[in-house]
């Protein structure tokens, strides 16, 4: 692995946007640490080079986020993204399952905190210095129109809370926060928009964000969302 190249930590890579978020770094010379439930079967998929590390680590697990943490205390992250969530289903109220609530919360809410409160001084000793969470345009009120998804909706809403008051905490240490919405993605054979266009484009909004951008809310195409 070369010395300088940056880093970017990815969290919930076993499929979808993670995946391929740690594809698409990884082919750009990105030392990757991609991390999963399931390294294995992950590396069964994708021949990985040398510049990428696949790593077991269940977001909820507060005491593996800080070991994590720890073997990399002198490891620089120019880009965390708090990617790993649970995305559905979205019932109506009669049939919101109050314990899918909650652990909805655990993993999309209450997990990306704990992740970039271990590694926010990994990313304050780095060039790019950006925490970016996939968040969602459900978690807009200004963009609800069309009601249910409680659970979803309010993990998501609150997310992009957490994001601003991170920005807000971290503006005197340079570090930039965003949420990104990554768009209504499809399979890539159905005409849509594609995974990997989606990780591409958010890769462009990641690379081009600055202290100047923090606290804002995308949509992967850099268009910003309303709260």
């Amino acid at each position: 692995m070369e010395e300088g190249m940056p880093t970017v930590l990815i969290t919930g890579c076993d499929s979808g946007l993670g995946e391929e978020f740690a594809i698409q770094y990884a082919a750009r010379g990105y030392r990757v640490i991609a991390t999963c439930l399931d390294p294995e079967k992950l590396s069964a998929r994708h021949a990985f080079g040398s510049n990428v590390e696949l790593t077991r680590l269940d977001v909820t697990d507060h005491a593996a986020v800080e070991t994590l943490a720890k073997r990399l205390e002198n490891s620089p992250i120019d880009i965390l993204i708090n990617n790993a969530g649970i995305p559905g289903p979205h019932p109506s109220l009669q049939e919101t399952d109050a314990h899918l609530w909650r652990k909805m919360l655990e993993v999309n809410l209450i997990a990306p905190l704990i992740v970039s409160r271990a590694f926010v001084e990994h990313v304050a000793r780095s060039d790019q210095k950006v925490i970016a969470f996939i968040s969602s345009r459900m978690g807009s009120l200004s963009l609800n129109n069309t009601g249910m998804s409680y659970a979803y909706r309010s993990s998501k809403a609150g997310l992009n809370m957490i994001m601003k008051s991170l920005a807000i905490d971290l503006i005197p240490r340079q570090i930039c926060v965003l949420s990104i919405h990554p768009g209504n993605v499809v399979p890539d054979c159905s005409g849509g928009l594609s995974i990997a266009a989606s990780v591409e484009r958010m890769r462009e909004v990641i690379n081009e964000a600055g202290p100047h951008q923090t606290g804002t809310f995308y949509n992967y195409n850099g268009q910003i969302l309303p709260w």
